[in-house]
């Protein structure tokens, strides 16, 4: 009886013409294994089991198995603040010889996250939303209402940042009247 084998081809389609940061993490492992770079072919396999984790976890919110780019912005802030509190411990220690590493990985997981915004950036954004709303008087009761309509995408600009901006757009706003 002859064996029929059956072959299957999986296209990735987007809306734009930049392959997702899923496909381009998992070419980046290709390439540093390629070029022997050690360090970059960690970080990514890092970022690469975080994505994994992820997907196996309840908290996956796309349909298939492959989680949206800005989950993976996400989940590579959350290595960024683990590096930068790595380094800060490091240095305290004494440890240069770790703080360069942990310095070049961080390094490394920066250059994956779109440009971030400027805090000038960001204050403008604030601004026109607040003129939106037309908040007047006591602005710091409707920050909950600002954070919730300001749409800056959390892999540009950091939530903290933002929060911090809105209150001090807010507070700039009863120093006026």
């Amino acid at each position: 009886m002859p064996v029929i084998y059956a072959t299957c081809t999986f296209t990735t389609t987007s809306i734009s013409e930049e392959p997702s940061l899923f496909i381009k993490l998992k070419s980046e492992v290709k390439d540093a294994m390629r070029k022997k770079d050690q360090l970059r072919l960690n970080v990514v396999r890092g970022i690469l089991s975080d994505i994994t984790y992820a997907s196996k976890s309840s908290s996956q919110t796309t349909i298939d198995a492959r989680p949206t780019d800005q989950e993976i912005y996400t989940m590579i802030n959350r290595a960024i603040k683990r590096r930068q509190e790595s380094i800060s411990q490091f240095s305290q220690a004494g440890r240069k010889d770790l703080v360069e590493n942990e310095q070049n990985e961080l390094n490394i997981l920066v250059s994956y996250l779109p440009e971030q915004m400027s805090e000038k950036e960001i204050e403008i954004e604030i601004k026109k939303v607040v003129k939106k709303l037309d908040i007047i008087g006591e602005g710091s009761k409707y920050l909950g209402r600002v954070m919730k309509e300001i749409k800056i995408d959390s892999s540009k600009a950091p939530k903290r940042l933002v929060a911090d901006i809105v209150k001090k757009v807010l507070s700039d706003i009863n120093k006026k009247e």
